[in-house]
């Protein structure tokens, strides 16, 4: 079974879940020893594994409720392989959504392994049939899947709360852009066809 990858989270993304500032963070990581180590990042932005702080913060009665959009936001920011090979991965999923969404109810029943397994085939083919041969979106591979399936979980949930594919994908494409303001002067291509393809009124036969 591969090695599972862990979601990093920053000392912002900390201080968003547990309702804080940025300095109370600092202060905690000075004055408990038990607050979990660094796992990434540099010496002045360290990253912290999201499933340590989660625990960390339920531990001390420090996690507030944080919406499900800020969740899956946490877990995009951490993706391993960075948040547009993650948004990429939750277009796929969401175009899944939308196109066939009784293939992915039956998908979300298995389990991760499973899931992450059978997933770029299904991709391929929903790709495909929206977008044709070649094109921008690149399928994922199974070993790029494993460690995005609980994102992919977690924005299939997020999609109902808000409406639908279109607006989960919106909302995190946003964010994420007004997370980089300067990283982009235009959309990347694989995501803006992503998001056409979510915005059209019907999927196609």
């Amino acid at each position: 079974m591969p090695e599972e990858s862990t979601t990093e989270v920053t000392a912002a993304g900390i201080a968003r879940l547990a309702g804080v500032g940025r300095a109370a963070v600092s202060n905690w990581r000075r004055r408990h020893a038990d607050f979990p180590k660094p796992v990434g990042g540099t010496e002045t932005s360290p990253s912290f594994s999201l499933t340590d702080i989660e625990q960390w913060l339920r531990d001390q009665g420090k996690l507030a409720e944080v919406p499900l959009r800020e969740r899956v936001w946490q877990q995009l920011a951490g993706h391993p392989s960075g948040t547009v090979a993650g948004l990429v991965q939750t277009g796929c999923v969401l175009l899944l959504l939308r196109a066939r969404p009784g293939a992915w109810t039956e998908l979300a029943a298995l389990p991760d392994a499973r899931l992450a397994e059978l997933l770029p085939s299904v991709f391929e083919e929903v790709l495909t049939v929206r977008f044709g041969a070649p094109r921008a979106v690149r399928t994922p591979t199974p070993a790029e899947t494993v460690p995005a399936v609980p994102l992919l979980r977690a924005a299939v949930e997020l999609a109902v709360e808000l409406g639908g594919a279109r607006q989960a994908f919106e909302f995190l494409l946003g964010r994420h852009l007004d997370a980089n303001p300067r990283q982009y002067t235009l959309t990347p291509p694989p995501l803006a066809e992503l998001m056409a393809a979510l915005a059209v009124a019907a999927a196609p036969e």
